[in-house]
């Protein structure tokens, strides 16, 4: 007897495909007995691959990358399945904007940083949702383009997406970077003012992948039926009359098969309303993503090295390519 394939996701509304994959049968539909596994955190998803309590997660590359090359203290082999979402991160900071809008590079967004840092009346503590992360990569181009530097500047914490609410009112933290649609929640309690995000560093970066270990990405049925289902979902994501039903039903609690996401702030998310960061979800698979940035970005980290950025680029960069076909006994 199978059983049901474990696919770990956040409460995020660019877990949107999955969910609708799974909650309208087309998993199903393809031959797939699924499980959504909402996790509290990026760290809880990567782990949950290493240790093969997940068969499959969403999750951005950088992490997926470094899980891969062992550098969570165990090697997993992971390799992105599918491109779920492009783009939807936003730089929110905390108090008034001195500008009005988003923050241009150069001086002025650096004159804008010092008046903002000076209400803080001390160093910014700054939030992204993991150090793996697009986000990460995001928030450093973000400062480095107003020539502010990371390391010496600002302080960062990591937390999960949902958690900044909850800093922003306690203090805990003065912005950071984080994905929908948690940013722009925090914008419409006035918690915090947009700075800049994805749209502004680097416009439709991919986000979320479909990552899967190996042993399924070997199993031929198995990933065709999964990019065939997130294929279909991508269909009413697409549909300008479906996001008002879709942010209702992401809004639902996780007891009623939704993530129990902030309906408005959501909306928003996905229809990139009111300068709002959108969220964009694409339906083609099997077209090369290009993810040379993320490398070179985390090279000049030090994160890796040339010869892991070639190894990584390679993989990164092909279309699915399953080797060999098995079945779904995979999953006992």
């Amino acid at each position: 007897m199978t059983r049901p394939l474990r696919i770990g996701l956040l409460r995020l509304s660019d877990s949107a495909p999955v969910m609708i994959a799974h909650n309208a049968g087309l998993f199903a539909h393809h031959g797939l007995e699924t499980e959504l596994v909402v996790s509290p955190s990026w760290a809880n998803i990567a782990d949950g691959l290493v240790w093969k309590t997940l068969d499959a997660a969403i999750m951005f590359a950088p992490l997926a990358m470094m899980t891969s090359l062992g550098r969570r203290g165990h090697t997993s082999s992971l390799k992105p399945l599918k491109t779920l979402s492009y783009g939807g991160n936003t730089v929110i900071l905390r108090g008034n904007n001195p500008l009005t809008g988003l923050w241009p590079g150069g001086e002025e967004g650096r004159e804008a940083f010092e008046k903002w840092r000076a209400t803080i009346g001390r160093r910014p503590r700054l939030s992204v949702v993991h150090m793996y992360s697009t986000h990460f990569l995001i928030l450093k181009r973000f400062l480095l383009s107003i020539g502010v530097h990371m390391e010496h500047d600002v302080e960062i914490q990591v937390m999960p997406p949902p958690d900044i609410i909850n800093a922003l009112i306690e203090g805990a933290v003065d912005g950071g970077c984080v994905g929908p649609p948690w940013g722009t929640e925090a914008c419409l309690r006035n918690l915090a003012f947009l700075a800049g995000g994805s749209e502004t560093v680097m416009p439709c970066h991919i986000e979320k992948q479909l990552v899967v270990p190996e042993v399924v990405y070997d199993n031929h049925h198995v990933c065709h039926a999964l990019v065939s289902a997130l294929d279909d979902a991508m269909l009413p994501l697409h549909a300008v009359e479906n996001r008002q039903s879709i942010a209702h039903d992401l809004s639902a609690s996780l007891e009623k098969k939704g993530l129990d996401l902030p309906e408005e702030a959501t909306l928003k998310a996905l229809s990139g309303e009111d300068m709002a960061e959108r969220t964009y979800y694409m339906r083609a698979s099997g077209k090369k993503e290009n993810v040379t940035w993320m490398l070179d970005d985390m090279l000049g980290l030090d994160w890796i090295d040339k010869e892991e950025y070639k190894i990584l680029e390679t993989k990164w960069n092909t279309s699915l390519s399953v080797p060999r076909s098995t079945n779904l006994e995979t999953f006992k």
